[in-house]
């Protein structure tokens, strides 16, 4: 009898051992294709930051044009939907060459007028004693 205990417990450990090794060689396929798995995810998150920071700089340029072109940051926030200080910080930092460039690339920009004083005319005044006349100097 002791000797069948004693086979009975050396199959078992040895399929305990089997176990444990195809449990092993389990872990290191997982973790190879897990190693695979996280270089393609950086290698992807690399390539969106990239494409993202292109974006921006775009966009970043584009309300800096915008604001150019307008001369009114109040206004270009509001067309843009981005905060008033940001749209300065935009102009401020964007590189005028490339600014100059794309306002160019738009079309021609015309210059705005000043305003100046229109001069009203002045209708004299009524004589005095001249109410024959029949003429009104009166503004309306």
């Amino acid at each position: 009898m002791a000797s069948k205990t004693g086979n009975t417990a050396v199959v078992a450990l040895r399929q305990r051992q089997e176990l444990e090794l195809r449990a092993v060689k389990a872990v290191e396929q997982t973790a190879g294709a897990l190693d695979e798995a996280q270089r393609r995810r950086r290698e992807a998150l690399a390539r969106l930051d990239e494409e993202a920071a292109s974006v921006v700089a775009a966009h970043e340029l584009a309300v800096a044009v915008l604001s150019t072109v307008l001369r009114d940051d109040d206004l270009a926030a509001a067309l843009t939907g981005v905060d008033v200080a940001r749209v300065r910080a935009y102009r401020r930092g964007a590189d005028h060459a490339a600014v100059r460039a794309r306002i160019a690339e738009l079309g021609a920009v015309v210059p705005r007028r000043r305003r100046t004083a229109v001069p009203v005319p002045e209708t004299p005044a009524p004589v005095p004693g001249d109410s024959g006349s029949g003429a009104s100097f009166e503004r309306t």
